[in-house]
C-alpha cells in the first residue's frame, strides 16, 4: 500500500513537471533519474526502441525515458486498450486494466480481460489504485496516461509510455512485445502474416488512384482527418489521395484539421469516409445526414450526391487494431475500390 506522504509528494512532482516541462531520463527497475528535456520519438524510425539479445533489455519509450530491465517482470500492467489485444495475442497478461467496453476486445480473451481490476477511465487512471496493485512494469499510453506514468516512475515503479498509431508502429511494437514476452517466434509469424496480407491488397491497386475526404465526427464537432491518423495512414498505404494531406492541423500534433466544406467541394473527392468518436456509427450517420441536409454546399460534392459515403468501424479506425491492422486496410480498400476488392458486408 502506498503511504499518503508518497501520494502528496507525487502530486507535487507532477505539478512541477507540468510547470517546468517534463523530463526524460534513465531508469532501472528501481526508479527514474531525470537527465534531459523531454523530446518524443515521433520523427524516429522506431517509436519505441529495445536493445539486447534477451534479458537484460534496455527499452527507450516514446518520451525517451530509458529502462534497463534485468529480467522478465512477473507482474505487468497494460493500462491502455490500444495495446491490450496485441499483448494478449503474444501470450502476455495484465494485472489490471482501465475501463473498456467489450466491443474492441478479442473474443479469445475478452472474459479474462474484462474481469481484471480497473484503475479507472483510460483518460484518467488512478495512480493510487495502480500502486496498490503494485506491478513490476507498466505499459501506458502517452498523452492521456503520461501523468500517471510520470508519477509511478518518480515513486520507483517503472512505467513506459508508448505511442502506436500507424502500421509501421504496430510492426515495431509487435517486435518489442515479442522480445519482452520472450515470444519472438510468434511475433515474427504475426508480422509475416500481416506483411503478406498487406502486399496482396496493395498489389491489386489501380494505376489511377481515387481521392477521399476523411470526416471525423464527435459528439460536439466535425473535423477532417490528416495523414497522421489511422485512417490517413491506411489511405497512404493504399495510395489513395487524402484531399486534406498537407493542411495545417487544428493544434500542434493533432490528427485533424478544421472542417472547410468549400474546400471539400472544390476538391470534389470520389468518396467520403467517416470516422467517429461517438456512441455508434448509427449516431455518426445521423450527425452526418443532418450536416448533408442543412448545408447545401454538400450537395455540390458528387460523392454525397451519389451516396458514396462510407462509415469506417471504430474498432479499426478509432482504436488502433494492432495485429488486425490489415483488416482495416482491406475495409478501406473495399470502401473505395469495391469493383476490385468486392462490396462491403455491413
Amino acid at each position: 500500500m502506498v503511504k499518503k506522504t508518497n501520494v502528496v509528494l507525487c502530486a507535487v512532482l507532477i505539478l512541477a513537471m507540468f510547470l517546468c516541462g517534463c523530463a526524460a531520463g534513465k531508469a532501472s527497475m528501481g526508479g527514474m533519474v531525470n537527465t534531459e528535456a523531454t523530446k518524443t520519438r515521433e520523427d524516429e524510425t522506431h517509436k519505441v526502441l529495445i536493445e539486447g539479445d534477451g534479458y537484460p533489455y534496455t527499452v527507450t519509450d516514446y518520451l525517451n525515458n530509458e529502462f534497463v530491465i534485468e529480467k522478465m517482470p512477473e507482474k505487468w500492467a497494460v493500462t491502455s486498450g490500444t495495446y491490450i489485444n496485441l499483448w494478449y495475442k503474444l501470450g502476455g497478461k495484465s494485472a489490471c486494466i482501465t475501463d473498456l467496453g467489450s466491443a474492441y476486445i478479442d473474443e479469445s480473451y475478452q472474459d479474462e480481460i474484462l474481469a481484471l481490476p480497473s484503475i479507472g477511465a483510460v483518460y484518467n487512471p488512478s495512480t493510487e489504485k495502480i500502486m496498490e496493485i503494485n506491478p513490476d512494469m507498466t505499459i501506458a499510453q502517452v498523452g492521456i496516461q503520461t501523468s500517471m506514468a510520470n508519477a509511478m516512475n518518480e515513486m520507483g515503479k517503472p512505467a513506459m509510455l508508448l505511442h502506436m498509431r500507424s502500421y509501421d508502429d504496430v510492426i515495431d511494437h509487435i517486435r518489442v512485445f515479442g522480445k519482452l514476452l520472450e515470444n519472438e517466434t510468434e511475433a515474427e509469424a504475426i508480422i509475416e502474416d500481416m506483411e503478406s496480407g498487406k502486399l496482396e491488397i496493395v498489389d491489386q491497386l489501380p494505376k489511377q488512384p481515387k481521392s477521399v475526404v476523411i470526416m471525423y465526427v464527435t459528439s460536439s464537432s466535425l473535423a477532417v482527418k490528416l495523414d497522421n491518423s489511422i485512417a490517413g495512414d491506411v489511405a497512404n498505404i493504399l495510395g489513395i489521395k487524402n484531399i486534406a494531406s498537407g493542411l495545417a492541423p487544428d493544434t500542434l500534433g493533432s490528427e485533424t484539421t478544421p472542417l472547410d466544406i468549400e474546400y471539400i467541394a472544390e476538391k470534389n473527392p470520389d468518396v467520403v469516409l467517416v470516422t467517429s468518436m461517438i456512441a455508434s456509427n448509427e449516431d455518426a450517420k445521423r450527425v452526418m445526414q443532418e450536416e448533408f441536409d442543412t448545408n447545401p454546399v454538400w450537395q455540390t460534392v458528387q460523392a454525397v450526391k451519389d451516396g458514396h459515403v462510407v462509415y469506417l468501424p471504430q474498432e479499426y479506425f478509432l482504436y488502433n487494431p494492432g495485429h488486425e491492422y490489415v483488416t482495416g486496410i482491406e475495409y478501406m480498400a473495399k470502401s473505395v475500390y469495391p469493383e476490385i476488392y468486392g462490396v462491403l458486408n455491413e
